[in-house]
């Protein structure tokens, strides 16, 4: 089994590629030697093995060696998103008290007297700190051990298995548990990570797949949207690439249908920051339908009063400051993650949305995922967000915000659709047209956002 450790792999096959940047090729034994220059640097610093520290990792070389660095240190990583604001840095600051920061280059040069060692670590020893997507509410910082992400990596290769040249394209910051489970995974694989180019730019991404070669992705719905959308030419990937990994938000149908047909090879994906990213994803010979993937090996799912629950290696040991015990873990070991869901029967796992957005009207549960899949059925809307607005009589009211190509909609047969495949207490009463869906820093819909957007702006379907 091989280590979340660069430089043994570097030792094991040195002139491996382990990095393409900007057309530079790195080899495993090139990026060893900017690792211990930067464990000289953390010596330097005055940090020791154990030392929690925070970092902002961009998609660049520097922030992947200084991870690198901080895994053979055994220093806990806190992961501090480069789209933060002061002020939830300040609180992530403020509850993980890292005793070092760490930011910018690795130096060129670091002090021969204070190179640092690697250091073996246990297992079970935390070795990043990070923060949740906040969308059950408030960020919250998972700590995960070297056993998770090695059971994660292992999870993933019995699904989706490992080719000698396979190279992984990084287009997500590696603050977000998507982007560094593509660090890590290759790490522990021994394979080639290529990095990206940032802020995301799908024209230059699509150059960037093509120059170096790329055979993995992974990717936000959103992300994959506007690489379909690309136009003079149109994009078409190569025959290289042979999987998509599509998760983190909601996979609309016509998404996978438009992806589809452009020879995409997509696999919808399940998973959370608690559990290393990947849960559930598609196999290759079995990618259709509206689910997310069976259940990879070494994980165990299960659905309790409509939530799906979550065993194995791949889990957190807990937030900062809590062992698994209490919310949101079960008396006998499951961790709740607040989403719904249910199995499909060909054995896929189709997740509904988390179960604080479930929506309450007349009695009735409406499950906002399921009616904005329907919604984005239809020609001319491009994508929606549906949401509740307070109702004297229904508890609750069905509201729907909606980013449309006027050129090919039609309010007559937003009604038709509506009618054909949603019980009528599913039906949006009210609409909002936006110019765009606001996206919180994991791709993931803003839901608060959207509806404060759509203040004063809503009306009912025959004025829209």
């Amino acid at each position: 089994m091989h280590e979340l450790s660069l430089l043994a792999a570097a030792l094991e096959d040195p002139g491996r590629d382990c990095l393409i940047a900007g057309g530079r090729v790195w080899s495993y034994a090139d990026v060893a030697a900017r690792v211990r220059t930067a464990m000289a640097s953390l010596a330097d610093r005055g940090v020791k093995s154990g030392d929690r520290v925070a970092l902002t990792p961009e998609i660049d070389v520097d922030s992947i060696v200084w991870l690198y660095a901080l895994f053979e240190l055994a220093c806990p990583v806190v992961l501090l998103h480069p789209g933060l604001r002061d002020r939830e840095r300040a609180i992530i600051l403020e509850e993980a008290q890292p005793t070092h920061r760490i930011d910018g280059r690795v130096p060129d040069e670091a002090s021969a007297q204070r190179t640092a060692q690697p250091v073996s670590i246990p297992a079970e020893e935390t070795v990043v700190i990070a923060y949740t997507s906040g969308s059950s509410g408030t960020s919250r910082g998972a700590r995960l051990s070297r056993r998770a992400f090695i059971a994660s990596e292992a999870a993933h290769a019995s699904n989706l298995g490992w080719l000698p040249d396979d190279r992984w394209l990084l287009c997500m910051p590696p603050a977000h548990v998507g982007g560094l489970s593509v660090v890590t995974r290759s790490l522990i694989a021994r394979r080639c990570v290529v990095l990206g180019p940032g802020p995301f730019d799908p024209r230059k991404l699509t150059r960037r797949m093509a120059q170096d070669r790329v055979t993995l992705l992974s990717a936000v719905p959103t992300m994959l949207r506007r690489l379909l959308l690309l136009e003079d030419p149109a994009w078409t990937p190569r025959p290289e690439l042979r999987a998509v990994l599509v998760g983190g938000a909601p996979f609309p149908l016509e998404l996978r249908e438009r992806a589809k047909e452009r020879g995409v090879p997509t696999l919808a994906t399940y998973g959370c920051t608690e559990a290393c990213s990947q849960v559930t994803t598609q196999r290759p010979q079995k990618s259709g339908g509206p689910g997310s993937g069976e259940v990879l090996p070494g994980v165990e799912v299960r659905i309790e009063d409509d939530e799906i629950q979550i065993r194995g290696d791949v889990l957190m040991d807990g937030y900062l400051g809590e062992d698994r015990s209490g919310v949101p873990w079960t008396t006998d070991g499951w961790f709740r993650t607040g989403d719904f869901g249910s199995f499909l029967p060909d054995g896929q796992l189709w997740v509904g949305g988390r179960l604080d957005d479930l929506i309450v009207t007349g009695g009735e549960n409406v499950a906002p995922q399921e009616v904005e899949a329907w919604l984005e059925t239809v020609p001319g809307i491009v994508s929606a967000c549906v949401f509740s607005l307070p109702h004297a009589d229904w508890g609750e009211e069905v509201v729907a915000a909606l980013v449309i190509d006027f050129a090919r909609y039609s309010a007559q047969r937003l009604g038709a659709r509506l009618e054909q495949g949603l019980a009528p207490h599913k039906h949006p009463k009210r609409f909002c047209v936006l110019d765009a869906l606001p996206l919180n820093r994991s791709g993931k819909v803003d839901r608060v956002a959207v509806e404060a957007l759509c203040g004063g702006k809503l009306t009912r379907l025959s004025a829209l």
